[in-house]
């Protein structure tokens, strides 16, 4: 036990005399690796010993705090929200040792370990579906992840009344800033993001051509600033894409009514919604319904640069994050062909993924190729006239 503080002394003489700018790219790479492993280690040490020291109540003689999550808050300089869901994955591990022991071997995060745990609380057959996302994929496909585990686990109904009965905005004030937060249906979350979406891309392009560039969600807000000042329509006649109407849905749920375990029914970059929804949007007739096992998307072969609509729907569902492996942006996504067209002549569902616009821009400008990891991710080598560093990269 003593060890620990023995480690701890030792890392802080180490930080101590830490000079970053004597270090070769390199050697600050590798050891960011190094220290993100033991960041890992130290804070599942924390969390275990934190957890006893709750249910001895030992953290009473040691602090003023009134409850334990703001006794670990105030040691861990972090918010009572994060200390309460620390307690909760110790807790939930306990029931899960293979969880447990990639945590203690530094190979899973505390924030990595909450949403694995929490889906395999709802579903323990996921655990190990759970723990391949999380080795393969960024933390926000691994949260959607587990989003479909637990929505196939919930009784469909009830989580649809419960998310309308907890429906709010919010908002709170700290600066000359002010901050919201809202929560609802999926579905009529969706509805609120496909109509600001076409006003997003309007002042998008306006930015663009005043040689302005912000982040997607900045044009978000002032979409919503648009959509709610503005006179008339709001949207100068801008009509919002059907996005909502995007269902992606396998067909077994489709046909039971309900999603089990391993099924999805979502909509892409929003989330889980009730099968309801699914057969709903089936018979309003809309087109954007994705059956995955309803339609062979390989087939989908086009001899033009033009990419058919059931392939661009079908890439969408396919290629929810960028498909570089541990990239997990979502947004802003563009096509890429694997193979130019100028050679191949065709365009097809293999050839095609998703990429972030940096990642599209190393492929593209910088001649970075892609290679195919053949579990549905790629990775980039670098072209041989590389700078090290970037090569590196």
């Amino acid at each position: 036990m003593f060890d620990i503080e023995r480690v701890v002394n030792e890392l802080g003489d180490i930080s101590r005399r830490l000079e970053p700018e004597c270090c070769s790219g390199a050697d600050a790479a590798r050891l960011t690796e190094i220290a993100a492993l033991g960041e890992r280690l130290i804070v599942h040490i924390k969390t275990m010993y934190a957890q006893r020291a709750a249910e001895t109540n030992a953290w009473r003689r040691r602090s003023h705090a009134a409850t334990p999550e703001q006794w670990l808050a105030g040691v861990s300089g972090t918010s009572e929200g994060a200390a309460r869901e620390a307690f909760a994955t110790a807790t939930r591990l306990g029931d899960l040792p293979t969880t447990a022991e990639k945590c203690r071997s530094g190979e899973l995060s505390l924030a990595q370990a909450a949403q694995v745990s929490a889906g395999a609380l709802a579903d323990p057959s996921a655990e190990q579906r759970l723990l391949r996302t999380a080795q393969r994929s960024g933390m926000r496909e691994l949260r959607a992840e587990k989003d479909r585990v637990v929505a196939a686990a919930t009784d469909e109904a009830e989580a649809h009344r419960r998310a309308k009965r907890e429906r709010h905005l919010r908002t709170w004030t700290s600066g000359l800033a002010t901050h919201g937060s809202f929560s609802g249906p999926t579905e009529d979350v969706a509805q609120i993001l496909a109509a600001l979406e076409p006003l997003a891309k309007v002042r998008f392009e306006q930015a663009r051509v005043a040689g302005e560039r912000e982040a997607h969600d900045a044009y978000r807000f002032d979409a919503l600033v648009t959509a709610v000042t503005a006179s008339g329509t709001g949207s100068g006649g801008t009509k919002a894409q059907p996005w909502a109407a995007c269902v992606h849905v396998g067909l077994e749920p489709l046909l039971n009514g309900k999603t089990g375990p391993g099924e999805m029914c979502e909509i892409p970059g929003v989330g889980p919604v009730p099968v309801a929804h699914a057969r709903k949007v089936l018979s309003h007739g809309l087109l954007q319904l994705v059956i995955t096992d309803g339609v062979d998307v390989q087939t989908v072969v086009s001899n033009t640069r033009y990419v058919p609509t059931a392939l661009k729907i079908a890439i969408a569902v396919r290629d929810r994050t960028c498909k570089i492996r541990g990239c997990d942006c979502n947004r802003l996504l563009e096509r890429h062909h694997t193979l130019d067209y100028v050679d191949s002549h065709r365009t097809t569902y293999k050839e095609l993924g998703n990429l972030c616009p940096k990642h599209h821009d190393l492929v593209t400008h910088k001649k970075y190729e892609t290679i195919d990891n053949g579990d549905g991710s790629w990775h980039l080598r670098p072209p041989a006239h590389a700078p090290p560093d970037e090569a590196a990269a």
